[in-house]
């Protein structure tokens, strides 16, 4: 009961979150004392030069930044950049929910977010990215996502060629969950 009401706390703060942005952009990391922040925000903006109305917000975070679209807009966004080399963006990502930096809330909210998106005989793969000291216990939430999803939604967690991503993306007191097809995540290691 207390897990449930915790549970509806957190989903129904998210949505006032989820509202204000909709894709979260990585930066490659520096090499040699380059800045690929401003590399990488202009990619950004040249990428949404004809996009009605965006706003990028900056995070506490110098490599990480969220942009506030249309669903349609930041669809089209990932779909750009895969389709172009990019030489300062890492990853690019459509946001289903922010929580805060709490590994139940995480857990909890990526299953929440999982029975509404995937459906049965699927596959997922889970990736998690941490930034900051919030988050310590990083195999738990790596190892009780797949767990749990196994259990009450009855999907197959792989390594190769899933159907679907599930990414949980750590900046500082927040973190972005993704659940996302393969194809609708921009990755440029």
């Amino acid at each position: 009961m207390v897990l449930n009401k915790t549970l509806e706390n957190a989903t129904g703060n998210l949505e006032n979150d989820v509202n204000s942005f909709d894709l979260m952009v990585t930066f490659k990391q520096g090499i040699g004392g380059s800045y690929p922040e401003i590399g990488g925000m202009n990619e950004l903006e040249l990428m949404l030069k004809n996009t009605k109305s965006y706003y990028i917000k900056e995070t506490e975070f110098y490599d990480v930044v969220t942009v506030d679209l249309t669903i349609e807009d930041a669809y089209k966004s990932i779909q750009e950049l895969n389709k172009l080399s990019s030489e300062h963006i890492q990853k690019a990502v459509l946001i289903d929910a922010i929580v805060p930096s709490i590994i139940d809330q995480i857990i909890d909210t990526a299953i929440e977010v999982a029975s509404i998106k995937m459906s049965k005989k699927e596959t997922f793969s889970i990736k998690c990215e941490l930034r900051s000291k919030h988050l310590e216990a990083l195999g738990e939430v790596i190892n009780e996502i797949p767990r749990e999803v196994r259990k009450k939604l009855n999907l197959e967690c792989v390594n190769e060629n899933p159907d679907w991503i599930i990414l949980i993306e750590e900046f500082g007191t927040k973190t972005a969950i993704a659940i996302q097809h393969p194809d609708e995540i921009f990755i440029n290691y």
